[in-house]
């Protein structure tokens, strides 16, 4: 389970890192304020390297994910037992 994690929180900033080093289709000035629009919803070309990496470490992510939480222990959640010294905290907090 700590190898899974570990796994994942390195996609996580390498996933994040590559989206940061890609530049939009559309970046200019016009983009900000709507002139990026038709490369949103279409296609304009073959998918570039970082496109291709950014693909692969996507589905890297979800699939860690996936495995994270059917192999996540399942516990319950912990009760406050009245009249203990956590449950007066927690009635007089209030």
């Amino acid at each position: 389970m700590e190898l899974l994690s570990i796994i994942h929180v390195l996609v996580c900033i390498l996933l994040t890192s590559v989206i940061l080093l890609q530049v939009g289709r559309g970046a200019s000035t016009g983009a900000s304020f709507g002139g990026g629009v038709k490369t949103f919803f279409g296609p304009a070309g073959a998918v570039s390297f970082l496109g291709r990496v950014i693909i692969v470490l996507a589905v890297i992510f979800i699939v860690t994910t996936l495995f994270s939480s059917i192999f996540s222990p399942k516990t319950k959640p912990p009760e406050i037992k009245v009249g203990t010294e956590t449950s007066a905290i927690l009635v007089h907090s209030v």
